[in-house]
């Protein structure tokens, strides 16, 4: 059988097949033809030697910002391969003032695959500094629905920032918030929570959520933390959690601290799902990429195999594309990321500039998406040794 593309050699690792071995993977078209042992290369037009490389399908970020409208967007295409990351979830950019506009102009342009959530607010972060929701009228349940209706194939959910400098404090705060839950309900979709400084708390928050909404920044420091004032994780957490509600890294420039992390990951309370919340601001750090934030779970003392399901299995299934992304399955897409594996001693910093020394870094240095080869890799900005510090 004649092959697209060959990668060689690599110890291939697919939670969805319960697999880490050693594979060749073929690709053909837009699809995985074959994973198996010594594959002819012959048959290849491409063979990409992946030997000492980790093959892992195509990572899933599951919180991103790629309207470039927005103060916080980036270009999804360049951004992508660079972390290989083949398929992103805009995390509410646009609301239903101009989610239209954002697929024109980004999602049906870009090579990446992009689905969204609605922002409840009907502009989106397009002020976002000064707080999309504080002001009741930007609030539009209605045309989030719509828009979800309109939109179905890439608009997947409901966003919200729930932050009391975003949605206001008392009565408004929690108009809001309930107006975010129904526009999911009635759209039968999902909502996702962003949490930090809020004018209530994550339980008070989780007895309104249901399996398989989502509250992300889930390693927030701050007022609004999985913890307790003791330090233990929340029972109503570890119950919503237990029941099928995301709890999502989110990442970001303000949202993973340390020591509240550390002390979840310590009490056997791991997220469901690790994402980047890469935006303008953390691009070239803390965050970098997908890869650097996964291994920044490697050093936490999550396993390769638990963090490459919480980037790819994971999320396939949160977007409905089980089957079809996060998998290397034959017949699947052919989105694939080959990742180096590099040792020693390097810096990890987390939202609230603290460090930790982690011994293994991912790094992306090859990414297929749907069957081509993306230029671009993810280069060494994010590499900073420990004995150069």
């Amino acid at each position: 059988m004649k092959y697209d593309i060959l990668i060689r050699g690599g110890e291939v690792i697919d939670p969805s097949q319960s697999l880490r071995a050693t594979r060749d993977v073929a690709i053909c078209g837009t699809q995985i033809v074959a994973v198996d042992q010594n594959l002819d290369e012959s048959q290849a037009d491409t063979v990409v030697d992946a030997r000492g490389q980790i093959v892992v399908p195509g990572l899933i970020d599951l919180h991103a910002h790629v309207y470039t409208h927005s103060p916080f967007g980036l270009d999804a295409d360049p951004l992508c391969p660079a972390g290989g990351v083949t398929t992103i979830l805009d995390a509410g950019s646009a609301g239903s003032y101009n989610f239209g506009a954002f697929r024109r102009e980004t999602i049906d342009r870009a090579e990446t695959q992009i689905f969204g959530l609605v922002n409840l607010s009907c502009i989106g972060l397009i002020a976002a500094n000064f707080g999309e929701l504080l002001d009741r009228r930007y609030a539009d349940p209605d045309g989030v629905v719509r828009v979800i209706e309109e939109h179905s194939d890439v608009a997947v959910g409901v966003k919200i920032r729930a932050g009391k400098h975003i949605i206001g404090e008392g009565e408004t705060g929690w108009a809001n918030f309930h107006d975010a839950v129904r526009a999911a309900r009635e759209s039968n979709t999902w909502l996702m929570v962003h949490i930090g400084e809020s004018p209530m708390s994550i339980p008070e928050m989780l007895a309104h959520l249901e399996p398989g909404d989502c509250i992300t920044h889930c390693f927030k420091g701050g007022s609004t933390r999985v913890l307790d004032d003791a330090d233990r994780v929340y029972q109503e957490v570890v119950e919503a959690s237990n029941r099928g509600v995301i709890f999502d890294v989110g990442h970001g420039f303000g949202s993973m601290k340390w020591e509240v992390v550390e002390a979840a990951i310590e009490q056997g309370f791991e997220p469901t799902t690790i994402s980047t919340d890469l935006h303008t601001m953390n691009i070239h750090g803390p965050v970098y990429d997908m890869p650097t934030t996964m291994s920044k779970f490697l050093m936490l003392g999550v396993t390769l195999e638990r963090v490459i399901e919480m980037s790819t299995t994971r999320p396939a299934k949160i977007l409905n594309q089980e089957g079809e992304l996060g998998t290397l399955r034959v017949g699947s897409v052919a989105d694939v990321a080959v990742l180096e594996r590099q040792e020693g001693k390097f810096v990890f910093t987390d939202s609230y500039e603290e460090t930790r020394i982690g011994d293994e870094l991912l790094i992306a240095s090859t990414t297929v998406r749907r069957g081509r080869i993306v230029p671009g890799g993810g280069g060494l900005r994010m590499r900073h040794w420990a004995d150069a510090e």
